[in-house]
């Protein structure tokens, strides 16, 4: 699959995007520090069916970060100018974990411009209160002023994104930028954001009369927090829940599957049409 790389500037940020395959457009929102290419696996598994499109939050890699703080309303707004720049029509969304959240963000801002939103375990605490968690992310929190490896490393293991499981042929996408000024940006600017979120279902119902909204879990992270944040979330808005495979970093580990899975949904909702 040709892949095209192109700029997006947004709000004083140069954002690194890119693009490639055939079809309607579909975005992906990366999670973590995850840049553009971070599912490629899963993008050209979609690439024959979709134009894939992504790319680096600004902050990280080989997008700037222009004016801090970023805040989710913020990243929402650039992954609408993203959209804007390939597309003036309503598009597929798909983001995993604050890929997630940024994507209900966006359909609360810009609902007109997301056709279909499938949101994979979006961390909410204003959904899923949970003091125990709450009190890891501080000891998390703390961690990161000093040793960012460390703080990651319990992110991990908190969200279970450490227990090794992965398809046949799932291979991680090599890094661009570089990974320690990558998480001292995400441990300053994103993991307060996404704490700071207070997006509740009564936020985002409205949106639902232009947008769908899919909420999913993974099936090797059902009990965990981010699963029962899509889990109550789906209830919340009087929607299912649907899992796809692996777990909370399902898009890398299981890209095969998860692509036949997500294929299989927007063919579902284009049909429901």
């Amino acid at each position: 699959m040709k892949v095209e790389q192109f700029e997006v500037e947004c709000d004083g940020a140069v954002l690194h995007a890119e693009a490639g395959g055939e079809g309607p457009p579909l975005l992906l929102i990366q999670g973590g520090i995850g840049e553009a290419g971070a599912t490629e696996q899963l993008a050209r598994a979609l690439g024959s069916r979709f134009r894939v499109i992504s790319y680096d939050r600004r902050g990280l890699s080989r997008s700037s970060a222009g004016k801090p703080p970023a805040t989710m309303e913020q990243h929402a707004f650039d992954a609408g100018a993203v959209l804007a720049a390939c597309t003036s029509e309503p598009a597929n969304v798909v983001g995993a974990s604050i890929g997630a959240l940024i994507g209900l963000h966006l359909v609360v801002q810009q609902p007109d411009r997301v056709a279909t939103l499938i949101a994979h375990e979006p961390p909410m605490s204003a959904v899923v209160r949970d003091p125990e968690r709450e009190a890891a992310l501080d000891r998390i929190e703390e961690a990161a002023h000093g040793d960012v490896r460390a703080a990651i490393r319990q992110m991990g293991s908190l969200t279970g994104a450490r227990d090794g499981a992965t398809e046949d042929g799932a291979r991680p996408a090599p890094a661009v930028g570089d990974m320690m000024t990558n998480l001292h940006h995400f441990f300053e600017h994103d993991f307060p954001a996404v704490r700071g979120s207070t997006l509740r279902a009564r936020d985002i119902a409205p949106a639902m009369a232009s947008t769908r909204i899919i909420l999913t879990g993974g099936t090797r992270s059902r009990g965990q927090w981010e699963y029962r944040c899509a889990e109550q979330l789906a209830l919340d808005l009087g929607l299912g829940l649907v899992e796809l495979p692996g777990g909370h970093n399902g898009l890398v580990s299981h890209p095969m599957a998860t692509a036949t899975a997500l294929s299989r949904l927007l063919d579902h909702v284009a049909h429901a049409s």
